[in-house]
């Protein structure tokens, strides 16, 4: 059995303590928790409703340090890597060790410019036939 319904209840313990029991189930187990207040025991109920809705979905909640801008980032990325062979450590170990950032950069005129000049100057020394340049 597989119940998501959680029900919170008055339960009189042996010792004649009233107490609040939340009872269910959650992934095929049975969840019997008495709490001493009932304002405890709604919370224990929404919690284990949480999870049974985040287990049913997929979702689940993790502490993490990432902001919600890096997680999303994060996710973004994995869903990319889905149909690749290796992880995101491997891509990221590649990237880390062979990109590196440009000298300086150029626009794609400025640097037309100066690959010209610098071929109209092996053609001066005579390193660069005309039709090379």
């Amino acid at each position: 059995m597989d119940h998501s319904e959680f029900v919170v209840s008055r339960y009189e313990n042996r010792n004649g303590v009233t107490s609040w029991r939340v009872a269910g189930w959650l992934h095929g187990v049975r969840i019997r928790k008495n709490l001493k207040t009932r304002e405890e025991a709604a919370v224990e109920k929404a919690e284990l409703e949480l999870k049974s809705l985040q287990a049913a979905s997929g979702l689940r909640s993790e502490a993490t340090f990432l902001t919600a801008d890096q997680l999303r980032e994060a996710e973004s990325v994995f869903r990319r890597l889905i149909e690749r062979p290796r992880s995101l450590s491997f891509y990221l170990d590649y990237a880390l060790a062979n990109y590196r950032e440009p000298d300086c950069g150029k626009s794609v005129p400025e640097a037309v410019a100066a690959y010209l000049a610098v071929r109209e100057k092996d053609n001066q020394r005579g390193l660069l036939s005309a039709p090379m340049k």
